[in-house]
C-alpha cells in the first residue's frame, strides 16, 4: 500500500477556537436560551434564530440531546432516487440533478463531528466517503465515457486532498485510513465503503443511520457473503473463493480474533458448518472488478421459469 500524505489542516482548522462559527466549535447554547426556546416551541410561538447563522441541524440538536446531531436526510433521499436495490447507480440521472449531492457535501464541511457519539461518527464518515466518491465520479463522468474510477488520473483520485469533513480537508484515503480504520476497530466498514466499482460492496440505497448502524452493517455483510461476487464456496473441491478485500485488510479482521476464512464463515452458513466439523478449505482470491457500478453495467436478471 502506498504511503499516505499527512493530514492537511484546512483554513478553518487554523483559526483560533473563539473565531470559529458555533456550528464548528460545537459549543453548547446557553441553558437558559434552550429552556426559553423549548417553552416557545411548546406554545407554538415562532422561534427567532437569535442571530445565529446558519440555524442548521446543530441548533435543533441542542434542544434535544437524544437525537442525532447531523441530518443525513438529503443523502438518504439522493440514494433512494438514484441507486437500485443491488447498489447500481444511475449516474446519468444524478449528473442531471446533482443538487442534493452538492448540498449534502457542503453540509459535511460545517459538521462539528468531534463531539459525536461512536456510531454517529462512524455513520457520518461512511456517508462522507460514499458521497464524496459519487461527486468524484460525476466530476469525471464526461457524458458517460468514464468506465472505471481507475480511469481518473491517480493524483485526482483517492489521494487528492479536497474533501471538507468538518474542520479538516482530507482525501478519500485519509477518511478511510486516518479517520475510520485506526479509531473504530470495525472491519465491517470494508463492506460499507464503496469505491464506485462492481467489485466493491453494494452502495446501499439509503444513508447510514447511527440509530440503526449495527443492523445496516450486518445486512451489508449478509448480502455480500451470499453472492458469488464476494464469496463462492466449492465444498467438494474444498475451496473458498473470497473477495480480495479480505486479503488487503486481513489484519483488520484478525483484530476481531478471526482470520479471513473464519470471519467470512459468520455470514456463510454452509461454510461455517463445515469449518465446525473440521473442514480446512483453501482460499483462492476472486478477481476484483473495477468496472464502474453504473446502472447500465448491471447484469441482466435471469428470467424465472
Amino acid at each position: 500500500m502506498t504511503k499516505r500524505p499527512l493530514l492537511q489542516p484546512s483554513r478553518q482548522q487554523q483559526l483560533p477556537a473563539e473565531q470559529l462559527p458555533t456550528a464548528l466549535t460545537g459549543k453548547p447554547i446557553a441553558p437558559a436560551l434552550i429552556a426559553i426556546t423549548s417553552v416557545m416551541i411548546a406554545m407554538g410561538i415562532t422561534v427567532p434564530n437569535f442571530g445565529l447563522e446558519p440555524p442548521g441541524p446543530f441548533i435543533a440538536y441542542a434542544m434535544n440531546a437524544h437525537q442525532p446531531r447531523f441530518d443525513h436526510h438529503q443523502f438518504d433521499q439522493l440514494l433512494d432516487e438514484h441507486v437500485d436495490e443491488d447498489g447500481y447507480v444511475d449516474y446519468a440521472k444524478l449528473q442531471e440533478h446533482p443538487g442534493l449531492l452538492n448540498t449534502y457535501i457542503e453540509s459535511l464541511g460545517i459538521a462539528s463531528w468531534k463531539d459525536f457519539g461512536r456510531d454517529e461518527k462512524l455513520a457520518f464518515f461512511i456517508n462522507a466517503y460514499n458521497a464524496c466518491t459519487l461527486r468524484l465520479i460525476l466530476d469525471f463522468w464526461d457524458a458517460g465515457k468514464l468506465t472505471s474510477i481507475r480511469d481518473i488520473p491517480v493524483a485526482l483520485r483517492w489521494d487528492h486532498v479536497r474533501w471538507q469533513v468538518g474542520p479538516l480537508t482530507l482525501s478519500l484515503n485519509q477518511i478511510e485510513h486516518k479517520l475510520i480504520r485506526p479509531n473504530f476497530d470495525e472491519p465491517r466498514i470494508h463492506f460499507a465503503l464503496v469505491c464506485a466499482a462492481i467489485g466493491c460492496p453494494k452502495l446501499r440505497n439509503e444513508a447510514y443511520d447511527p440509530t440503526k448502524l449495527e443492523i445496516q452493517l450486518e445486512d451489508q455483510m449478509l448480502y455480500s457473503h451470499q453472492r458469488p461476487r464476494w464469496l463462492k464456496y466449492d465444498a467438494p473441491d474444498r475451496t473458498v473463493y473470497l473477495t480480495p478485500l479480505y486479503k488487503w485488510y486481513k489484519n483488520d479482521f484478525k483484530q476481531k480474533g478471526a482470520g479471513p476464512l473464519a470471519y467470512a464463515a459468520r455470514y456463510a452458513p454452509r461454510l461455517k458448518k463445515d469449518l465446525n466439523q473440521g473442514a480446512n478449505p483453501k482460499i483462492k482470491w476472486l478477481d476484483y472488478d473495477w468496472t464502474l457500478n453504473n446502472l447500465t453495467n448491471r447484469p441482466q436478471k435471469k428470467q424465472g421459469k
